[in-house]
């Protein structure tokens, strides 16, 4: 039941707050929606279109079919998730900036601020300099970017390729786009690896026919070295007859090469005579000798004479057509010598086999063997790596996208953005959420106090009543003449309330006399006639009751009583105690039988020294003999200091709080010092004074007042 009843008080004042501060909830919420509203008036409706493509993770080849290219199903998941990171990619984005020309688009395109424009007027800065064309790229690509969304559809093999942008038929446009540019990197991105490996096969085919051009030639090499050996050991006049005839090959060889360089060294010198010496050929010799009669009868002719000129111009046409014949020549004897090779290097497999099937020596046999195996070797791996360079070649030529559009944007025909209804929702949740925290931020934290339960969670104080707002007759001189002249009132049982939680809560001393100090954080939360109210609520309970009027900068309580004394209680302390006239500070409430020690108008010096007098001490221990109630009414605790060293002389505090008024850093400043200043056995209470009669609290009024 206490569990119950707790969380059902609990919720009446979590209700109770919202209706104090329900114009506080109402104003929050229609600023929130004013800004929705504001913000949806404005924002630039989007559009998104989305193409939808399809992704084969198995590896597709052409020119092999029957291969299976298959993979297992993790695998083609990161595949898949791959892709999407590609599609996402910088690259991509870029390739499509360049296919689409976005840097010119008035949406994606760059734009130059203010300071930027101007510079370019006057031309100041590095306009059009790679820098800056960089930034405005980096701009578009930014825009692009936040423009694009790629996602995988679940666990399948489709991914979603979504473009918003202000114009529908854009959005679909560039989504298109993009998807396409996507595949035809896709396919260039094959294309390339085949042909970076073939690349690579480049370099190995090139070391590869080196190595088999040395093994051939070291083969050669050595029969030519070892050929008399070779003949001697075979015995075979087979052999002889083919090593007479390589001798003649080679000597054939030898003098054709040395008169093809002659005569190419003549006709890049254009020596015709030495090149028709060099070819022993009668026509060039006729022909550089038709050259030779020209250009001496050309040496004969006036210069510029028409017969100059057709004589330059026969030498000309004779000079071309021996480097023609010469190049002719040249080109034959070239010819020659690499029949002569070939020759050779028939004879010398002739002889190889000769050699082989002959009767050599199993030395001579291994030697020719392993050379014959490494040329073999050679051969081979050449013919391999050629053969795998062309399937690259083929491979680079034949590729297809591993991806493929199977649903092209179209023109969405509604807004993606703004969503109207799921942004007023949102804004409507978020403003009542809003509203509500800061009525509880303003409750507990930064406005005034408004109810017992608050006040409780504010301070560590027992709440020991709650005065309601009173009205005063025009006949009363204050709101304490209510206790007087309505008893039964609200004002008055919360009074006897304050009343009887001080007898509770408070010790009194060896003598029976309890000491009340009545202050509160800051001025006009209604202290003082709290203080005049609460003695007259002891007189009346038959106690002997004195009240002093201990807030000397503004003294209170004579205008309150009506009472204008001839002294008062900073007249009587300054004077320590010894005034003749002391007792013309002290005299008794006209409307009860509360004794009343006044203070009679401002000083103008300070108080707190006379507070910690000696005088002070001996008048709070007469009253104590002499009274069984001492209500202390003392200044607000922050702005002054007396309070603080009457608070270690009292009883009990009860500390003012004012509904509505003061705010709660005030209030827990001030409990911070009496927590610091009161004896650890004072009791400090609180009491909400000026509290409307509208709350809760005063529900049973109509029945019992």
């Amino acid at each position: 039941m206490d569990e119950t009843d707790g969380a059902e008080i609990d919720l009446r004042e979590m209700v109770s707050i919202l209706r104090r501060r329900y114009r506080l909830i109402v104003l929050t919420v229609a600023i929130v929606l004013g800004v929705a509203f504001l913000y949806l008036a404005q924002a630039t409706a989007l559009y998104t279109s989305t193409t939808l493509i399809l992704v084969d993770p198995a590896q597709k080849n052409l020119l092999s079919p029957e291969l299976d290219g298959s993979v297992n199903a993790s695998m083609a998941s990161s595949l898949i998730e791959s892709e999407v990171e590609i599609l996402r990619s910088d690259s991509v984005l870029l390739a499509v900036i360049e296919a689409a020309d976005l840097t010119r688009d008035a949406e994606f395109g760059p734009t130059l601020s203010l300071l930027d424009k101007f510079k370019q007027a006057v031309g100041i800065g590095a306009r059009g300099s790679e820098a800056q064309g960089a930034l405005l790229l980096n701009q578009t690509l930014s825009r692009l970017r936040d423009a694009v969304d790629v996602r995988r559809r679940g666990m399948t093999n489709l991914i979603a390729l979504s473009v918003t942008a202000e114009d529908p038929e854009r959005a679909a446009s560039l989504a298109n786009v993009v998807a396409a540019t996507y595949i035809r990197l896709q396919v260039e991105a094959k294309s390339q690896s085949f042909l970076d490996a073939r690349d690579v096969l480049e370099a190995q085919l090139a070391a590869a026919q080196r190595a088999l051009a040395g093994s051939d030639a070291a083969l050669a090499t050595y029969i030519d070295d070892n050929l008399a050996r070779l003949e001697r050991e075979s015995g075979s006049d087979a052999v002889a007859a083919l090593r007479a005839r390589l001798e003649r090959a080679n000597a054939s060889r030898l003098a054709a090469k040395v008169t093809a360089d002659d005569a190419a060294s003549a006709l890049a010198e254009r020596d015709w005579s030495a090149l028709a010496d060099r070819l022993g050929n009668e026509a060039l010799a006729a022909l550089e000798g038709q050259r030779a009669n020209l250009a001496a009868r050309l040496g004969q002719t006036a210069e510029g004479s028409d017969a100059a000129v057709d004589l330059r111009a026969g030498l000309k046409e004779i000079e071309a057509q021996l480097a023609r014949e010469g190049e002719a020549a040249v080109a034959s004897l070239r010819d020659e010598v690499m029949g002569l090779s070939s020759t050779g290097d028939q004879l010398r497999d002739d002889i190889r086999r000769e050699l082989l099937a002959g009767d050599l020596s199993a030395e001579t046999l291994s030697e020719i063997y392993g050379l014959q195996q490494e040329a073999t070797i050679a051969q081979r791996q050449y013919d391999t790596l050629l053969t795998r360079m062309r399937d690259l070649e083929a491979q680079a030529l034949v590729q297809v996208a591993d991806s493929r559009v199977v649903s092209q944007a179209i023109a969405p025909s509604g807004a993606s953005f703004p969503n109207t209804r799921m942004i007023l929702a949102l804004a409507l949740v978020a403003s009542l959420g809003l509203g509500v925290g800061l009525a509880f931020v303003s409750e507990y934290y930064v406005g005034g106090i408004h109810s017992a339960n608050q006040l409780a969670n504010v301070i560590p104080a027992k709440v020991a009543s709650v005065l309601p707002k009173a009205t005063q007759s025009v006949e009363q001189l204050g709101v304490a003449d209510i206790i007087i002249d309505a008893p039964m009132s609200q004002y008055s049982e919360s009074l006897r309330r304050l009343r009887a939680n001080i007898d509770r809560f408070s010790p009194a001393d060896a003598e029976g006399s309890r000491m009340v100090m009545v202050t509160s954080a800051i001025p006009a939360e209604g202290k003082s006639v709290t203080a005049l109210a609460l003695a007259r609520t002891y007189a009346a309970a038959g106690k002997r009751t004195l009240l002093i009027d201990a807030d000397m900068r503004k003294p209170t309580q004579n205008k309150l009583l009506g009472v204008t004394p001839a002294s008062g209680l900073f007249e009587y302390l300054m004077q320590s105690g010894e005034d003749p006239h002391a007792a013309d500070c002290y005299d008794v409430d006209p409307r009860s039988r509360v004794g009343v020690i006044f203070g009679r108008q401002r000083p103008d010096a300070p108080t707190d020294q006379p507070i910690q007098s000696e005088a002070f001490r001996r008048l709070i221990e007469d009253a104590r003999h002499s009274f069984e109630v001492i209500v202390i009414d003392t200044p607000p605790l922050i702005p002054v200091v007396d309070a603080r060293y009457v608070a270690a002389m009292a009883d009990a505090v009860v500390m003012c709080v004012r509904a509505g008024e003061t705010s709660q850093t005030d209030v827990r400043a001030a409990h911070e010092q009496l927590v610091d200043h009161a004896a650890p056995t004072t009791a400090i209470l609180s009491v909400l004074t000026f509290q409307t009669a509208a709350d809760h609290g005063y529900k049973y009024s109509g029945y019992y007042y």
